[in-house]
């Protein structure tokens, strides 16, 4: 019996697609929100998933740009559903991964189709991704292989099926997509127990991290790998142990890792100008914090970065957050973290960001930690990445880093174009004609 996995926060509209589905003789999982889908997607390993998009907290796009990242799971046809459609949402589940996009209201016989569409086509890859192995078996030895036993129970790294109880809502998802070989999880009545990692499957860890914070808010992910570089150089300037600098490292690649799941539009405002966005939003966003903390706390090996990364948004003067702290209170490597991430995620590194970061000195942050990625910034190594600027901040002798579309999805300007006034120009003069997606793309 196929298993299709059910990811929707509307439960009338969940138990209709279920009482439509059962039927037709699929077995289906229900989950009522992203980060669930995607543990269960682990546990039970579906032939495909079925997933709303907009849904509070981390929403169809996440789910499946963590299913994606997941070796376990990243084959699993992925169909994504949402009632407000548009170009710009199907091409960006196209660039994450989807398999396909329905725009609701749909037939049931429309998504039959679709479904089945989907599992055919997943079964013809098993198909070819077998026959090769049979050819070279029956080449080699025209005697038939043995009958295979009976499969046992789905292995996800070292954690079994049966020692998995029901998905706890706060589920640290990219942490839980790393194999590991060492898990030892209880179902106490306090949840489950820390996750003891083999350091081979860190760096794992982070790449996955960086590659969904790269998808959903490239000036974030940018910021996060600019800092891991400034912060391992501060580690040598200010001669941290081995311990500590790689905790400062981590907390520096990790410090916004709650912020994959929260609404791409509302993320970008706050980015820009957090007056731009509402107070709900706001609140919302500034737990990120401690959602980021709690994300990692299953991961032992994680502890210190994530009591780092609780305290990265505190301010020197006590008009921080999410707790308030002031001056000494806040944990030290949490106050160089602040700084370096300030100073990482302007535009224009160097001597103009400098200036920036002492001209809140002794209110923001720390003076000693501003004198520290003072230091540390001259001869820090600092990596190229992309920044996403708004459509009418495009400049001449910028590098566009991913292609410009026009409405109807034709190309207007290629992937490593240098931006011209005349190009400019002509981009501007279609938008005003007829509405593009407003972000965009350059190299930094």
């Amino acid at each position: 019996m196929r298993k299709i996995l059910i990811i929707e926060d509307d439960p009338e509209v969940r138990e209709m697609l279920v009482s439509s589905l059962q039927p037709h003789g699929f077995e289906l999982i229900e989950a009522a929100n992203g980060r669930a889908g995607v543990q269960l997607a682990q546990v039970y390993m579906p032939d495909l998933i079925l997933s709303d998009i907009k849904m509070e907290g981390f929403d169809g796009y996440a789910a499946l740009a963590a299913v994606r990242y997941q070796p376990l799971t990243s084959t699993i046809p992925f169909v994504l559903m949402t009632g407000h459609p548009d170009e710009q949402g199907r091409r960006f589940a196209m660039e994450l991964g989807a398999d396909d996009y329905l725009a609701k209201p749909f037939t049931i016989s429309a998504l039959l189709a679709t479904i089945r569409i989907q599992l055919k086509k997943q079964e013809a890859i098993k198909e070819r991704a077998l026959k090769p192995a049979v050819t070279r078996q029956e080449s080699i030895d025209e005697t038939p292989p043995p009958q295979s036993t009976p499969a046992p129970a789905p292995v996800h790294g070292a954690l079994l099926v049966s020692d998995v109880a029901t998905p706890r809502e706060a589920a640290r998802v990219v942490a839980d997509a790393i194999p590991v070989e060492a898990v030892s999880r209880t179902t106490a009545a306090a949840g489950l127990s820390p996750v003891s990692m083999p350091v081979n499957n860190v760096e794992t860890l982070v790449e996955t991290y960086l590659r969904m914070l790269n998808r959903f808010h490239p000036n974030l992910g940018n910021t996060a790998m600019r800092a891991v570089a400034l912060c391992r150089t501060m580690g040598e300037t200010l001669k941290l142990s081995a311990a500590d600098s790689q905790d400062l490292c981590w907390a520096a690649a990790l410090h916004d890792i709650s912020l994959v799941g929260i609404d791409r539009e509302a993320v970008g405002r706050w980015l820009r100008n957090p007056r731009k966005v509402t107070e709900e939003e706001d609140a919302f966003i500034k737990r990120h914090p401690i959602e980021s903390q709690e994300m990692l706390s299953d991961v032992a090996i994680f502890q210190t970065a994530g009591c780092i990364i609780r305290a990265h948004h505190e301010n020197w003067d006590g008009t921080g957050y999410p707790d308030g702290l002031k001056g000494d209170a806040i944990p030290a490597p949490a106050r160089l973290l602040v700084a370096a991430i300030s100073y990482c995620s302007l535009h224009t590194l160097g001597i103009p960001a400098l200036k920036q970061l002492k001209a809140h000195s002794g209110t923001v942050f720390d003076p000693a930690a501003v004198e520290a990625v003072a230091e540390a910034a001259v001869v820090a190594k600092m990596p190229k990445g992309v920044r996403e600027i708004l459509l009418n901040e495009m400049k001449p002798g910028q590098i566009v880093a991913k292609e410009i579309y026009n409405s109807t999805g034709m190309v207007l300007i290629r992937k490593g174009r240098e931006l011209t006034d005349t190009l400019i120009n002509r981009v501007m003069a279609i938008n005003r004609v007829a509405p593009l997606d407003q972000n965009v793309l350059v190299r930094c």
